[in-house]
């Protein structure tokens, strides 16, 4: 684990990236407390665990469609839906 100074990190923040992609853990210390960067774990079987399933608060028509339509502002009207031409 390596540790640095806020203002260390700001000099060398591109190598500190590097570094980190690498696998190495960088420990930022800053007025007193400590920001721990290191690599996301890409090994994990399911990516998406943890992720909130937000389908029951969309309300939208077609949403196994959404590719193929969005929302555009019609005024008074506000927000509507609109077909999306192809290009």
């Amino acid at each position: 684990m390596k540790r640095v100074t806020a203002t260390e990190a700001r000099k060398n923040w591109f190598r500190l990236l590097d570094e980190v992609a690498n696998g190495e853990v960088v420990v930022v210390e800053r007025k007193g407390r400590r920001l721990v960067l290191q690599c996301e774990d890409r090994n994990r079987d399911d990516v998406t665990a943890g992720v909130p399933d937000y389908r029951r608060f969309l309300q939208v028509p077609d949403a196994d469609e959404a590719d193929r339509w969005g929302w555009d502002w019609a005024g008074d009207e506000g927000l509507i839906a609109v077909e999306i031409k192809e290009r």
